[in-house]
């Protein structure tokens, strides 16, 4: 069966200091994916938070922004803008800046597990 999705169409709701809608959750050959559309407002930081067992495959639709991570070995600052997909594996902390205007990130989390996240602070 085929799903189509209007991005911008999708409701959104606020959650910390920034706004997400998980709009579809699929189970396929026994994996669960979760799939989010997140918005992060101009100048805003998403707070420094890492996964347990979920990867976070970002794919940035708009905006400028700096995404810090922290790895077993080493943190890494990116830019990020429009076409920059991402990929975060689980136990990496991870805090994603907006610059001048909204960042909007479609993010696919495997395997799916909404109470996954550990906020740092």
């Amino acid at each position: 069966m085929v799903k189509v999705y209007d991005f911008k169409s999708i409701p959104i709701e606020a959650r910390e200091n920034y706004y997400r809608s998980i709009f579809e959750s699929l189970n396929i050959n026994e994996c669960s994916l979760g799939l989010l559309k997140v918005i992060i407002p101009a100048q805003t930081v998403a707070k420094k938070h890492y996964h347990k067992e979920h990867f976070e495959i970002f794919i940035f639709l708009n905006g400028e922004g700096e995404i810090e991570i922290e790895s077993a070995d080493g943190t890494y600052q990116y830019k990020i803008s429009k076409g920059t997909i991402m990929i975060v594996y689980p136990g990496e902390k991870h805090e994603v800046k907006a610059l001048n205007e909204p960042l909007e990130i479609l993010a696919t989390k495997i395997p799916f597990k909404p109470e996954d996240k550990v906020v740092e602070g």
